[in-house]
């Protein structure tokens, strides 16, 4: 399992197991894109022209190169995932509060808090993915957006098959405002430990 699918898992279970798209996901979007395809193997969706396109990026790329592809890959996959959470939860926070308008005050102020305080550390990660981008060494940094955002169409082509549970019970849903209270500054910090956001960005070996 790698560091951000670690991470990931242990965000899902630190905000009590709600169930969201994104969370410890496959180990590559290969075994997904066997899985989609199975009925069908000339199938095109979007997760198997990043597949093809991931090869494409990856062919003749010496090993430095390869670093800073799976780097900015990794980095972006990441932040992604995050922001997919947050939705989930977000979404979770306006079923309580739906279900539960004698709490809905308390429980989006917290979901406005605990967002607040990731917000810095998603803003640096997006600055460094920017200059990954830029500072990478094996195609123009236009190319990488247009892969990036062929990586969007592939999460929002698999989302669309994760069915989300609402969260509705009372006792849940205070659950929920309880774990983002006590998860607020850990999270941040280990996204900031994932990302490694207080390093030195390196684009070449020494």
């Amino acid at each position: 399992m790698t560091e951000k699918k670690i991470f990931l898992c242990i965000l899902s279970l630190a905000l009590m197991g709600i169930v969201v798209g994104g969370i410890c996901p496959s180990s590559s979007w290969a075994q997904d894109k066997k899985s989609d395809d199975k009925s069908d193997k000339k199938e095109q969706t979007p997760i198997t022209r990043l597949d093809e396109a991931t090869g494409f990026m990856l062919e003749g790329l010496d090993d430095n190169q390869i670093l800073q592809f799976r780097a900015i890959e990794q980095t972006y996959r990441t932040v992604k995932a995050v922001e997919d959470v947050q939705l989930s939860v977000t979404r979770a926070v306006d079923s309580c509060s739906k279900e539960n308008p004698d709490i809905k005050d308390q429980m989006s102020d917290r979901l406005r808090s605990w967002k607040d305080a990731l917000r810095p550390t998603m803003k640096l990660a997006y600055k460094k993915l920017d200059k990954m981008v830029l500072l990478q060494s094996f195609t123009q940094p236009s190319s990488v957006r247009r892969y990036l955002k062929m990586f969007d169409e592939a999460i929002f082509y698999r989302n669309q098959g994760i069915k989300e549970i609402p969260v509705t019970k009372k006792e849940s849903c205070l659950k929920l405002k309880d774990n983002m209270d006590k998860t607020e500054k850990s999270l941040d910090k280990l996204l900031v430990e994932t990302l490694g956001l207080e390093t030195t960005l390196k684009t070449s070996e020494p």
